[in-house]
């Protein structure tokens, strides 16, 4: 990949977990797919929601993305990217920091255990006649 300019998100995006990244490096992966991220200078990688921008020199990123990926803003990223398949996707969900992501995760997650729960429960009586 590309070495690309590291900047700050938008003001409105400060805090969420999600990258802005040029269609030109985002190796296939579509606008909101999530893709492993990877610092290939010293091998630490996230799974982070990626969207576009137009200008093709940088990439946009908030302070706790650029902390756990170990870099810093104004400097320059070597990485790949990787898209993650269907567990990826959903272990980003529930793993998220951002509330607006893992709270309707967890309640989805809660949602469907109760709803397998209710299904044995009502099969119960059929099995046991």
């Amino acid at each position: 990949m590309a070495k690309l300019r590291v900047e700050g998100p938008q003001a409105s995006e400060a805090g969420r977990w999600m990258v802005r990244l040029n269609v030109k490096h985002r190796s296939g992966v579509e606008r909101y797919g999530v893709a492993r991220l990877t610092n290939n200078a010293n091998g630490k990688a996230l799974d982070v929601l990626l969207l576009g921008h137009n200008r093709v020199d940088a990439i946009f990123m908030p302070y706790d993305i650029r902390e756990r990926l170990g870099i810093d803003k104004g400097g320059e990223l070597d990485f790949s990217l990787r898209k993650v398949g269907l567990w990826g996707l959903l272990r980003w969900y529930v793993r998220s920091p951002d509330p607006a992501v893992f709270i309707p995760a967890w309640i989805a997650v809660i949602g469907l255990a109760l709803a397998i729960v209710g299904l044995g429960l009502a099969a119960l009586p059929l099995v046991c006649t």
